[in-house]
């Protein structure tokens, strides 16, 4: 009996002693290990340990609190932050990471902010957000992005010519419409080329014969005549 005593006490003691070095292990012993060390290497061992308040560099110092703002969700561990830029990337990555669009209208700083209403304009496939994002072609860039994603040919005809043709072409071959071909008819070479491929995926011959282009009409004759001709030999 007083064996099992004595070892029961002895595990006890046991437990109790990496009990307390489990609490020294973290912030505690990370210090000690980081004050060692000098420069850079210094910095980078508390910011690995997220005791970012010893960080002497200053932009080392705030990309470490921009990472700890991200790891705790909270926006306002971003205003201990003192450059500008790394305030609106904070702000930016905890609007994008809880989808609060109302965040990025906090953000100071116009490049992020536009970044964050075109992130999540994207994220939740809404052309209406993407008004609010202030660059031109970064906002063009928006809505043709959520046209291809939504197939919403209406939305391509806020785009400039080119744009246009490329968001009307990857959304008539994406949902195999052919009529949406004939919307941007004054680019012939992306109108023929519109044709041909939904020809093709419908396997459709008489869609060539809408083709603009005489070179890709033929073409496109001569791969269904081409294509007959192997089926029936």
């Amino acid at each position: 009996m007083k064996l099992k005593i004595a070892i029961v006490t002895m595990l006890l003691a046991a437990a109790l002693l990496l009990s307390s070095c489990s609490l020294l292990t973290g912030s505690a012993v990370a210090d000690d290990a980081c004050s060692s060390l000098e420069g850079a290497a210094r910095d980078n061992c508390y910011s690995e340990s997220q005791q970012c308040s010893k960080i002497k560099n200053t932009q080392a110092r705030d990309s470490c609190v921009a990472e700890l703002a991200k790891q705790k969700n909270d926006v306002k561990v971003c205003d201990l932050i003192v450059t500008g830029k790394t305030i609106g990337f904070c702000q930016y990555q905890i609007a994008v990471q809880q989808d609060n669009f109302d965040l990025c209208k906090e953000i100071g700083d116009e490049s992020w902010q536009d970044t964050c209403y075109y992130k999540l304009a994207l994220q939740r496939n809404d052309a209406d957000r993407c008004a609010y994002v202030a660059d031109v072609d970064q906002n063009l860039d928006c809505v043709k992005k959520v046209a291809i994603a939504t197939n919403d040919a209406e939305l391509c005809h806020r785009l400039s010519k080119q744009n246009k043709a490329e968001c009307l072409f990857k959304i008539a071959t994406a949902t195999l419409n052919a009529d949406l071909c004939a919307q941007f008819a004054e680019d012939k070479l992306n109108t023929a080329s519109c044709y041909l491929k939904v020809a093709k995926l419908t396997d459709d011959k008489k869609l060539c014969n809408k083709i603009p282009v005489k070179d890709i009409k033929n073409y496109c004759n001569g791969y269904f005549n081409d294509k007959a001709a192997a089926l029936s030999s």
